[in-house]
């Protein structure tokens, strides 16, 4: 082990015998076994361990005070650096920061961060999906092209002309000049990605087109600084050295496209569907890494370019992928990826920052930025986006982040940097990185996406017209429960039913999120295997039914706690008057509940708050594949309880539906007070029973009778009676409005709030019985 207590590598002190090294345990023996005149700290690994321990303590700690600003973690973690760094510890704390961080040490913690950001690199190969070029249209090739092309055209050669001729820097420092104002006009798709997710809008119709965007842009400039770099090559040495240097990267990239990728392929058949990728298989793909980025560097590309494009080779989806990400992601972007931002803050002085910055990074952090905006903007403009729309997606174009910080700490030992201007470059990163997540959300309220004042109910759905109806699935059974409720909803001629199916599936290996439209034969790279159970559940339910009954299928890839925005986009686009979801409870055959799974319950009550329609939670107590329609001695025995307002009228609207069948037996039952005011809401629910009441008396599949209640006790003592009578269905609404005396009490014993206090009660796991129920919400106009 190199003498790390010394200052030069070569200590004289141990140059008597001819050796250039003395030796020093990288692990103590203890604090309490070191030899008198000794440290602990003296050990690589304890030097190491305290460095790490500080960083993530006081980035942590800074992180949970600047969170409520809405500032992403990065500026944590840089801020961390500058307080360990010459800017504050090194400036009050000489001492001690010639401990903790001497120059060994710190190269101890650079080669890290490189491990991490060159690990970093290739997750974000692997979690990119390369589809999104393929389905990228005129809009997102145009903003993608020129948000890319024009700035590095004019800015870049304007910043080196600002360079030379106003800041009088020499030529060969225009290196540094060029690297700048590259990376300040290039657009980075994992610093997109990472701020949508976090702006959470990455599910919207703006985030998509952003998305596609920034991945178009930055696989242009991949290019475009790839041929650079040949280009000075070929100025700096000669063209014989460019060209040898171009031959080798064609040869590696050919090498990993062909080779590699083709023993990823056989590694992902080798593995049986369902089966965990072995983990010899994972120890090759993580060497071959490795050898990527070693044989790049020495071919003349960039050592994170090697192992980016091995990880666009593994396909989205697959098992490998999501075992990679869930072996590495953790490790590297909780870990180690962090170690970059920080040590960029510590390698920063802000001290130096005294003097004026150069023109040239005035102009580039400023009319650069705004150029690039500009050049953004115009083009979303020219292609019909609206204003707002435009604007924020311009400036989300422009964000900054890890990215940036890596290629400048990853070029701060190749070129001859001055430590002003790379603090001056650490300082504008870490200023569009926590101005533009803000100004975004200013510009861009996610909460008034779907916002309308159009009546999407199905109180309000003609019956000419039909209804249209948005079914969620997370698996095949919640399709199956979906169809049987359908099945009731009586789609003939004179009513026709429009229903769109929405198979869930949580994002794993990926960053890209997936809206497929299997009518448009979309895929992606794992073929159908999970969504095909689910299409053939739509597909049986559309044979069976009359030619009026249109249904189309769509999966949704995403991150969980996005799923709701993908439920949103489908029923906003498609004009859908009731979205069904699925109870978060599941039970078998025997009625014991095997499943009771809290982020689906929050994934219901995030798409009932934001829903540009009414939802409807089914509780599916009856474990038969299909309703016995076709026969013609059985019976189904729908209830409707009624106790008022507007999510019992759409409860209500729906039961209507379902008199049409020959085998349905309809019942509302009216719960009401003695004393009722009469005022709007009164009216309006009197309208909506005129009818039942009617037909009650012309039908015989149709019952109509009032029960006097005072109080929730009462409305309790019903709720419970309707259980001892065999009822296969129960419709009522969820009340979210606890105003009525019928329901007064009830409140107080809620388990599940978002079923409300009637809802509540009869879904409950006590119940043995098989009847189902429906919990419906009244469209809340304003979302």
């Amino acid at each position: 082990m190199a003498d790390s207590s010394a200052d030069h590598d070569l200590d004289p002190r141990y140059r008597i015998d001819g050796s250039c090294w003395k030796f020093i345990p990288v692990i103590s023996d203890g604090f309490f076994n070191e030899k008198e005149g000794e440290s602990i700290f003296k050990h690589q690994l304890i030097l190491l361990q305290l460095q790490l321990a500080l960083i993530f303590i006081l980035a942590t700690t800074i992180h949970l005070c600047l969170r409520h600003f809405y500032l992403p973690r990065l500026i944590s973690e840089v801020l961390s650096g500058v307080i360990l760094g010459p800017t504050i510890l090194g400036r009050y704390l000489p001492d001690v920061s010639a401990t903790l961080f001497s120059r060994h040490a710190v190269k101890v913690l650079s080669t890290l961060t490189r491990f991490g950001y060159l690990f970093f690199m290739f997750l974000i190969g692997v979690k990119m999906d390369v589809n999104l070029v393929r389905k990228s249209g005129r809009r997102e090739w145009t903003i993608g092209s020129i948000v890319i092309i024009f700035p590095i055209l004019f800015i870049v050669s304007a910043a080196q002309t600002i360079s030379l001729k106003v800041d009088k820097v020499e030529e060969d420092a225009q290196q540094w000049v060029s690297l700048f104002a590259g990376l300040f006009m290039l657009t980075s798709f994992p610093v997109v990605a990472i701020l949508l997710m976090h702006l959470k809008i990455i599910n919207s119709e703006l985030g998509n087109l952003t998305l596609s965007s920034a991945l178009i842009s930055d696989l242009i400039s991949v290019v475009i600084v790839n041929l650079d770099k040949m280009d000075k090559l070929s100025k700096l040495a000669s063209d014989r050295v460019a060209l040898k240097s171009t031959f080798l990267v064609i040869v590696l990239i050919m090498f990993v496209v062909m080779i590699l990728r083709g023993m990823i392929y056989w590694i992902i058949r080798r593995t049986p569907e369902g089966k965990p990728v072995k983990d010899a298989y994972l120890f090759f793909v993580i060497i071959a890494l490795l050898v990527v980025a070693v044989a790049g560097e020495n071919a003349g590309l960039q050592y994170m370019y090697g192992p980016f494009i091995l990880g666009l080779t593994v396909p989205t989806g697959h098992p490998l992928a999501s075992t990679l990400i869930e072996k590495l992601d953790t490790i590297v972007a909780g870990w180690m990826l962090p170690l970059m931002s920080t040590y960029c803050g510590f390698r920063s002085d802000l001290w130096v920052l005294k003097r004026r910055p150069p023109a040239w990074i005035v102009f580039t952090v400023t009319f650069g930025v705004l150029f690039k905006m500009a050049c953004g903007f115009i083009s979303a403009i020219c292609l019909k986006v609206p204003l707002k729309d435009a604007t924020a997606m311009a400036l989300m174009l422009t964000s900054k982040g890890i990215i940036e910080l890596g290629c400048f700490a990853t070029n701060v030992d190749k070129t001859d940097i001055d430590p002003q201007e790379f603090s001056w470059a650490v300082l504008s990163v870490s200023f569009y990185a926590a101005l533009v997540p803000i100004v975004t959300r200013k510009l861009y309220d996610p909460s008034k996406t779907y916002r309308g004042y159009q009546k999407r109910t199905v109180l309000n759905s003609s019956l000419n017209e039909g209804v249209r109806v948005l079914a969620c699935a997370h698996r095949k059974d919640d399709a199956l429960s979906a169809i049987k409720l359908l099945q009731l909803t009586n789609p003939f001629i004179g009513t026709p039913l429009s229903v769109f199916g929405l198979y869930l599936e949580e994002l794993v290996g990926g960053s890209s999120p997936l809206l497929l439209n299997h009518q448009l034969g979309q895929k992606s790279c794992s073929e159908g295997g999970h969504w095909q159970p689910i299409i053939d559940v739509f597909n049986h339910f559309k044979n069976q039914c009359s030619k009026p009954t249109q249904v189309q299928v769509y999966t949704a890839i995403s991150p969980q706690s996005l799923m709701h925005e993908d439920v949103c986009w489908v029923s906003f686009q498609n004009s859908v008057a009731l979205i069904i979801l699925p109870f978060h409870r599941k039970r078998n055959r025997k009625g014991k509940i095997i499943a009771d799974s809290k982020e689906l319950r929050a994934f219901n009550i995030r798409v009932m708050n934001k829903a540009p329609c009414s939802v409807g939670i089914l509780v599916d107590r009856d474990r038969s594949r299909w309703l016995p329609m076709a026969d013609k001695s059985s019976t189904y025995r729908v209830c409707v309880l009624y106790l008022g307002g507007k999510d019992d009228r759409e409860a209500l609207a729906i039961g209507r539906r379902m008199k049409g069948w020959p085998s349905v037996y309809l019942t509302v039952i009216r719960c009401k007070e003695d004393d009722a005011q009469q005022g709007w809401e009164a009216m309006l629910d009197e309208e909506c029973l005129r009818d039942i009441k009617h037909q009650s008396r012309e039908n015989n599949n149709v019952f109509y009778k009032e029960e006097i209640a005072r109080h929730g006790a009462d409305t309790s003592l019903i709720v419970g009676s309707l259980l001892d009578e065999n009822y296969d269905l129960i419709l009522v609404g969820r009340h979210s409005d606890s105003s009525s005396p019928l329901v007064e009490g009830l409140s107080a014993w809620v388990d599940l709030p978002e079923l409300g206090a009637i809802g509540d009660m009869l879904a409950s796991s006590e119940i043995s019985k098989t009847v189902s129920v429906f919990v419906v919400q009244q469209q809340v106009l304003g979302n």
